[in-house]
């Protein structure tokens, strides 16, 4: 296993059980104790787990895992739902990209759209475009280091200055909930200037998001006109049935 999938899987555990002993890591995940340690002060660094005596637990004040670590989860299931998305861009377009895992994994499908620009609040979708040479503008603002994403008056301001044809948003669950979620508080101005200033909202959403949830919710079903996700049981379409269009994908 691989240092970053192994640190990937060490956050999964701790954020089910909170707290593992230091030992019990090494054995499930087949690894000496002196690499989890290892990987555990990166961890560490990154204030995502908090290391004691013999034990390792989750920083309580993290609610998720970074996207640094969830990219790598379903990658190429995330791959098809994001290429689908894509698929919904016209040509010369102005968009705004979300800064979701599964939304990232596909950017390199926008290199068959012209004269498209992008906008966008994540560090991590900006360089991918910059990669692909797309057109690219990244909103200024407070900068979640964790999330590697921008937010707060500045990029509200700055964003203010654009049209958007389409924005493409991510969530973090629909369990419970009449729309589409987020952990992050001080994004939701954004999102909620984003969708007053768009012509059209899709949202990507994989299947594990109809089984969570997230603290707050930053658009309701009915303002979304595009739910592209995967094959849905009757239940899960009575639950998004407000969405205007639904595209289901293959898993």
């Amino acid at each position: 296993m691989k240092k970053q999938e192994r640190q990937k899987k060490i956050l999964e555990l701790l954020h089910e059980r909170e707290r593992i002993k230091i030992r019990e890591l090494a054995e499930v995940l087949h690894a000496s104790s002196e690499t989890i340690r290892t990987d555990l002060d990166t961890l560490v660094s990154q204030a995502l787990v908090i290391k004691e005596h013999g034990w390792a637990r989750v920083n309580k004040t993290i609610k998720e895992i970074p996207l640094s670590y969830r990219s790598q989860e379903d990658h190429s299931i995330k791959k098809g739902l994001s290429i689908r998305a894509f698929q919904e861009v016209k040509d010369g377009q102005v968009l705004f990209i979300d800064g979701g895992s599964t939304i990232f994994a596909g950017i390199e499908a926008l290199t068959y759209k012209k004269e498209i620009t992008v906008v966008t609040d994540s560090f991590p979708v900006a360089a991918k475009c910059m990669e692909n040479r797309i057109k690219t503008f990244f909103l200024g603002g407070e900068i979640n280091e964790l999330e590697q994403r921008t937010s707060g008056y500045f990029a509200t301001k700055m964003l203010e200055h654009f049209r958007i044809d389409l924005a493409i948003l991510g969530t973090l669950g629909i369990k419970d909930t009449d729309g589409f979620t987020t952990i992050n508080m001080d994004g939701i101005a954004l999102l909620r200037h984003v969708i007053n200033q768009s012509k059209k909202v899709l949202v990507v959403c994989d299947k594990k998001r109809f089984e969570d949830s997230a603290a707050y919710i930053y658009a309701k079903f009915r303002e979304v006109d595009i739910l592209v996700t995967h094959p849905l049981l009757p239940e899960q379409k009575k639950m998004v049935a407000a969405v205007k269009t639904i595209i289901e994908c293959p898993s």
